[in-house]
């Protein structure tokens, strides 16, 4: 089961390319039962991962991004911005 909150996690200017343009973009999260098989594009593997360890990725300083909301939705439980 996953249920999509519905306001934006995170709203972001990125490049994704030292040669490309800016874009605004918008992450949503989802609350995701971790028996909920991942899918994802061959270039991109999808897997659970504790947010207690490092990963490796493109914007590291997401890492901290990603725990701070995640530290938010324990605080004010799945319905947060509803």
């Amino acid at each position: 089961m996953a249920e999509l909150l519905p306001l934006p996690a995170a709203v972001f200017v990125r490049s994704y390319r030292s040669d490309w343009s800016a874009t605004l973009g918008f992450a949503y999260a989802a609350i995701v039962d971790a028996s909920v098989a991942l899918s994802w594009e061959s270039h991109q593997p999808g897997a659970w991962m504790s947010l207690e360890r490092d990963w490796d990725g493109a914007f590291p300083e997401d890492r901290a991004r990603m725990r701070t909301f995640a530290a938010l939705l324990i605080q004010h439980g799945t319905g947060l911005g509803r």
